[in-house]
């Protein structure tokens, strides 16, 4: 099936447009309320972790692809991998950070990490409606 309202964006720290853009198509792809909020903050979650610890460049890019919308953050570092992923729960709050992926995975319906050609890219798919 092809890609539908393909959009990308150069990823910076002003978190708030960008979560405006995925909120907007999150609501266009028929995501629930609840679930639009919730998929903004897992692209937060993964848009500070670019900024914070992938070199600060990257990009986000969003597609429907049949009943999923797909989200994907890069970064230009390319450093992480799925060994950052945490299988059991995350450290507490009083460690500090270690727990932005752990809830990426609470909140979506598939989480892809992968490296290629010197970047690193979270996939995040959120289903819109059950098949």
């Amino acid at each position: 099936m092809p890609r539908a309202n393909f959009e990308r964006w150069a990823i910076s720290d002003d978190y708030n447009t960008l979560r405006g853009r995925v909120m907007r198509g999150a609501r266009l792809a028929g995501l629930s309320d609840e679930r639009v909020e919730d998929l903004a903050l897992a692209v937060h979650e993964a848009v500070v972790n670019v900024v914070e610890h992938g070199g600060g460049r990257g990009e986000l890019t969003m597609w429907q692809d049949g009943t999923d919308l797909v989200i994907e953050v890069s970064d230009e570092k390319g450093e992480l991998t799925t060994a950052h992923v945490r299988a059991e729960p995350p450290p507490p709050p009083s460690k500090g950070g270690g727990r932005g992926l752990w809830l990426i995975h609470q909140i979506c319906d598939e989480v892809v990490i992968s490296r290629r050609a010197g970047r690193s890219t979270v996939r995040m798919r959120a289903r819109t409606r059950v098949v």
